[in-house]
């Protein structure tokens, strides 16, 4: 039993390492809101839009879309970053 297990994790490493240098879209999710057309065509350069997350709330992590973990804002020198603070359990694997 144990060398099936171990045979199994050398093949889904060797599968993972097919596709390790295929680019994808990493995005960070700082809030959502809903607004009106209205509104959005009057925003103008300075405009302000309050966002439905509070200060210390974590922000969504995405991979294509796909919610992959849960991050905090961080300062890296003169930019920001995102430090991973949970990892999401991902409940729409196709079977």
């Amino acid at each position: 039993m144990a060398e099936n297990i171990a045979e199994t994790t050398e093949n889904n490493f060797d599968n993972i390492s097919k596709v390790a240098k295929v680019e994808v879209l990493l995005s960070v999710e700082l809030g959502s809101t809903k607004i009106s057309l209205r509104d959005a065509i009057e925003y103008d350069t300075g405009s302000i839009i309050t966002l439905d997350k509070l200060n210390d709330e974590p922000v969504n992590i995405f991979v294509d879309d796909i919610l992959i973990a849960k991050g905090q804002i961080v300062a890296v020198e003169d930019s920001y970053g995102i430090k991973v603070v949970e990892i999401v359990e991902n409940s729409t694997e196709e079977n």
